[in-house]
């Protein structure tokens, strides 16, 4: 049976990954916020399904976040004191159910200091500044998702940095020419 759970988190996990992809094709803000919770919310499936309890609890605290930006960040920002809420919030609930239903590996705090990070990043209103935190968190998630063989959360992640990588290189040379 834990073999059939563990597949079908792999499955859920190639579904966020089509939806993380379906998140770069929107066009609005609201858009970009109603993918990424529906992203979420299947990553915490998949990593429950893996029995990455922490990592699934972490991803309900970011669907919890994206709710509440949606509505708080009508101007095309989000104050900075949400964003730091979210971020103590995904570091403690992270931290203590890694220790108190989870298995207490080491390597899951790269997973809770890259997504908080990326919690913070959030409320950064300069898309390059967001897209330079993203060089920072996204590696730490793809190393954890690469050590619980999570297959989605790692094809994931690596789109993530190499988009990350390109939108630098391509608004860079756009600002160049300015």
């Amino acid at each position: 049976m834990e073999e059939i759970l563990y597949w079908i988190g792999q499955g859920f996990g190639i579904v966020a990954v089509v939806l993380g992809f379906i998140n770069y094709q929107v066009k609005t803000r609201e858009q970009v916020l109603y993918v990424h919770i529906a992203t979420t919310v299947v990553f915490a499936i998949h990593f429950a399904l893996l029995g990455e309890y922490p990592t699934a609890i972490m991803q309900l605290v970011g669907t919890t976040r994206n709710i509440v930006f949606y509505f708080v960040g009508k101007k095309g920002y989000v104050e900075k004191a949400w964003a730091i809420t979210f971020a103590v919030l995904m570091g403690t609930l992270g931290s203590v159910s890694m220790f108190v239903i989870g298995s207490g590996k080491w390597y899951a705090i790269i997973c809770i200091v890259g997504l908080v990070i990326n919690s913070y990043s959030m409320s950064f209103v300069n898309p390059n500044n967001v897209r330079k935190s993203i060089l920072v968190s996204s590696p730490l998630v793809f190393t954890y998702d690469l050590l619980v063989t999570s297959i989605g959360g790692a094809i994931y992640e690596a789109i993530v940095i190499v988009s990350s990588i390109i939108g630098l290189i391509r608004f860079g040379k756009e600002k160049e020419k300015q």
